[in-house]
């Protein structure tokens, strides 16, 4: 793809993320869910946009990380990639069907 992404895979992770953030920060802020997260529930209990800088902070890092190592080896950022958007949605969905 680009430097940018480097794989289709990085870029559906990093969007899986921010459809997360967003998707949390909007609706915690309407009373609708608690973040089941403990790391994150400490920033998103002091303010959603905390909250959003916070997990923004680690979407970036993780996108720096995959593309500065794609560089080296773009199919293990792919393979990497895949399974973290993998286990990111198992996770969120058994936190959110889980706690309903």
């Amino acid at each position: 793809m680009t430097v940018l992404f480097p794989t289709r895979s990085v870029a559906f992770l990093l969007s899986i993320g921010l459809v997360d953030l967003i998707s949390t920060a909007v609706l915690h802020r309407q009373g609708l869910i608690v973040e089941l997260n403990p790391l994150m529930r400490i920033f998103i209990e002091q303010s959603e946009w905390l909250f959003a800088f916070v997990k923004g902070l680690t979407l970036g890092a993780a996108w720096g990380a995959l593309a500065w190592y794609a560089r080296t080896d773009k199919n293990f950022v792919n393979k990497a990639s895949t399974v973290g958007s993998v286990a990111y949605v198992l996770l969120w969905c058994s936190w959110f069907f889980g706690a309903a």
